[in-house]
């Protein structure tokens, strides 16, 4: 009885060391599309890539936070809060690059 309560609990401390999981893989995948930024953009101002609205110009400011956009050519516009347009460009952009917009 003694050998059988001896092998139980070796058998038992075998099969808990298998029961330990490496640690997972840690996958990290940045993305490489391109980004915009607009630094200096006025208060209210508004952010247009394509004539579509992004949202708040100052947002994208290219330090605290970007614009991804697809590779290509895009139009680069930032418009007052009364709709006149203050910056304007047309622009190639490629995998990853970012690029920053000065408004003076």
């Amino acid at each position: 009885m003694k050998h059988l309560f001896t092998g139980l609990v070796v058998l038992l401390a075998v099969l808990t060391q298998g029961c330990t999981y490496p640690e997972p893989a840690q996958i990290e995948q940045k993305d490489s599309r391109p980004a915009i930024g607009v630094a200096g953009a006025p208060w209210g101002s508004v952010l247009y890539v394509d004539g579509l609205e992004m949202g708040k110009a100052r947002k994208y400011d290219g330090v605290d936070d970007v614009m991804l956009v697809e590779s290509g050519m895009h139009l680069i516009e930032v418009k007052s809060s009364r709709g006149e347009t203050v910056f304007s460009e047309k622009v190639f952009l490629g995998h990853g690059v970012t690029k920053v917009f000065t408004i003076k």
